[in-house]
């Protein structure tokens, strides 16, 4: 029997990838990693299903084959009344489409005519797009166009200004937990927003920190803890990407309500409107095992990985070539860092790092900005240490990626003219925070930046709200046009 060539690129691609043994992933946690370090009990239960019987289970299972998805009665009714509690909330929900769709559910179930939103200035480009049918208004923002976060006491006080107005905003929406590893204050934010506007209901991202909830040192200061505490007279909906810090497959995501039974039913019917009717059992599998791996074991991998997360800064700070990549810390009394996330400063060359030091040495690494983005989860052993630090090394040893030539301008490219108003979304992804809103007033500051997104080979993604593809717009970039005006108050979402 002769071999046969099959014209599958996605596939071979994967295949020769795959070849070249374990990434050494310093992003989300690969799920399969586990199994080195859970009890052989545990990981067995893992292969057992998400090994070598996947195929078993990943199936359309309909009607009552094993429970229904979106009116659950049997196993999964149980899986997600053990998760919410285990999280401390009245309800969960399993999502197999992501935490964009979570976080799309969790507004479209808040959604009324009229109904007025407060945006983080920082969210991710699902929460926007989720909520472009409401009257957005954004955050006050501090620090930079290239790294916003929200100014708390003003957005307080905006808040409090709108409840003594007889028109408080319906729903704030908070992005917690960022790209870069930087993340909210909420144990010091939230009770100061909850106490300017108690009747606002809260949706709040927490996609990159699932597993503090298990945690000692950590749990009180989650989303669901803190707002537990709290005297909101309003549902509150928490979403976790459980794929980025947990133990479940790609696309597992947690939408943890805190509510009375109304507002539950409200996320049950939304979810009904927008979640796909061909659930992924696998994925719907992996978030039950998730949370048991993290009852079980959460509090003691965290620990390993914080102790490896140490050990590099040290490798770092010991190694003259690498010392001065250690970003020094910022100090906001609202904002604090991951203690698993390490970034290094690389420079302007932070992309081509990035892709250099996976195709050398099969270590996968974020960015954000002129940063790499170095996640100490679970999952990694010192053995991607090991990788990790060679690389880097090398790369302070003057190895490395060519400098990037200069860049020729397209007469595709586009941007709004300096003192005008945006009349879209320009989106640099990763990670999928908007430079610019429609509306907002483009200043030389945004165009520095965007150039600087340009110039590091960023996709530029440029849409407005409404839809309808309006023209491309230079190398790696999109274009999607609907003009919206701004909003009488503040930065339109």
């Amino acid at each position: 029997m002769h071999s046969r060539e099959f014209d599958t690129p996605l596939a071979t691609h994967l295949a020769q990838f795959t070849a070249n043994g374990r990434c050494h992933n310093f992003h989300a946690v690969p799920w399969p990693s586990v199994l080195d370090a859970a009890s052989s009990e545990f990981a067995h239960h893992y292969r057992t299903l998400l090994g070598a019987d996947l195929s078993r289970i990943d199936a359309s299972f309909s009607g009552s084959a094993v429970d229904s998805f979106f009116s659950p009665h049997g196993p999964l009714a149980d899986a997600q009344r053990k998760t919410a509690s285990a999280f401390g909330a009245d309800a969960t929900f399993f999502g197999t489409s992501g935490t964009t769709t979570s976080n799309q559910i969790a507004l479209e179930s808040l959604r009324f005519p009229g109904a007025a939103v407060l945006m983080d200035c920082t969210a991710h480009q699902s929460l926007l797009f989720a909520a472009e049918a409401m009257n957005v208004v954004s955050t006050p923002r501090a620090g930079t166009i290239e790294n916003p976060c929200i100014d708390i006491g003003e957005t307080a006080r905006l808040l409090a200004q709108r409840a003594r107005e007889g028109r408080p905003f319906d729903i704030l929406v908070l992005a917690a937990t960022g790209y870069d590893g930087r993340k909210l204050r909420l144990d010091r934010a939230l009770p100061l927003l909850v106490a300017s506007s108690p009747t606002t209901a809260l949706v709040i991202d927490e996609a990159w920190s699932a597993l503090h909830a298990f945690v000692p040192s950590l749990a009180g200061c989650t989303a669901l803890a803190v707002a537990s505490r709290l005297p909101v007279r309003a549902p509150v909906l928490v979403t976790h990407s459980a794929h980025k810090t947990m133990a479940a497959l790609r696309q597992g995501s947690y939408l943890h309500v805190l509510g009375s039974s109304s507002d539950i039913e409200k996320v049950r019917l939304a979810r009904y409107r927008i979640h796909t009717t061909s659930p992924s059992w696998p994925i719907l599998t992996s978030l039950d095992l998730a949370r048991a791996h993290a009852e079980q074991f959460g509090a003691t991998e965290f620990a390993r990985a914080a102790l490896l997360r140490t050990k590099l800064e040290a490798l770092l700070r010991k190694n003259p070539k690498t010392a001065d990549m250690l970003a020094s810390p910022t100090h906001d009394p609202y904002y604090d860092h991951d203690p698993l996330v390490l970034c290094l400063r690389v420079g302007p060359r932070s992309r081509a790092i990035r892709d250099w030091l996976l195709s050398e040495h099969h270590v996968l690494v974020t960015i954000a900005g002129d940063h790499i983005v170095v996640r100490l989860h679970f999952g990694v052993s010192d053995n991607d240490l090991d990788a990790l630090m060679k690389g880097l090394s090398l790369l302070g040893s003057g190895f490395g990626p060519p400098a990037p030539g200069p860049r020729t301008a397209s007469p595709r490219d586009f941007e709004p003219a300096i003192g005008s108003h945006s009349r879209e979304y320009i989106i640099p992804y990763p990670p999928g925070v908007p430079l610019a809103r429609p509306g907002e007033l483009w200043t030389d500051r945004h165009a520095r930046a965007l150039a600087q997104e340009r110039a590091r080979g960023a996709e530029i993604y440029c849409l407005a709200a409404g839809g309808g593809t309006r023209r491309a717009t230079g190398s790696g970039s999109i274009a999607i046009g609907a003009v919206v005006s701004p909003a009488a108050e503040g930065e339109p979402a």
